[in-house]
């Protein structure tokens, strides 16, 4: 009877414990700083290895910086959360991260639809941007 109570007692914070944790997705860890996660519709690991590779590129993942981006897919659209620290965000930053998408667009999502969102380190939005038009579209 008492392995069964203890064996109950786990199972208890078990389940806890799991229902307590964030739905990010799957986490792609490019290195000890710099992560994807990731989700949706077809989304798999090779997409999200693809999009931390470009952010590394770019430098949106810099070696002394910690950063998380989370990518997640509904129907034909790229939503890109950026985790961001608000209070650090200057003057154009919007213009800038929807000219990134636009680009992250046309290299990494083959001119797929993506929506730009800006979020705190719980993946939270708190900043919509909208739709990142992919750089070839600008030339026409």
């Amino acid at each position: 009877m008492r392995h069964f109570r203890i064996l109950l007692f786990a199972a208890v914070l078990i389940t806890a414990a799991t229902g307590c944790q964030q739905n990010y997705g799957k986490e792609y860890k490019l290195d000890k700083k710099h992560n994807v996660y990731y989700k949706g519709d077809g989304v798999e690991e090779v997409l999200a290895k693809k999009l931390a590779a470009y952010l590394k590129e770019q430098e949106y993942f810099q070696d002394s910086i910690e950063s998380t981006v989370q990518l997640v897919k509904t129907k034909d659209t790229f939503h890109l959360n950026f985790v961001v620290d608000a209070t650090k965000l200057t003057e154009g930053y919007e213009n800038k991260f929807l000219l990134f998408g636009g680009f992250i667009s046309e290299k990494v999502f083959d001119k797929k639809p993506v929506v730009i969102q800006l979020t705190n380190n719980k993946l939270e939005p708190f900043k919509n941007l909208g739709y990142a038009k992919p750089i070839s579209d600008f030339a026409q």
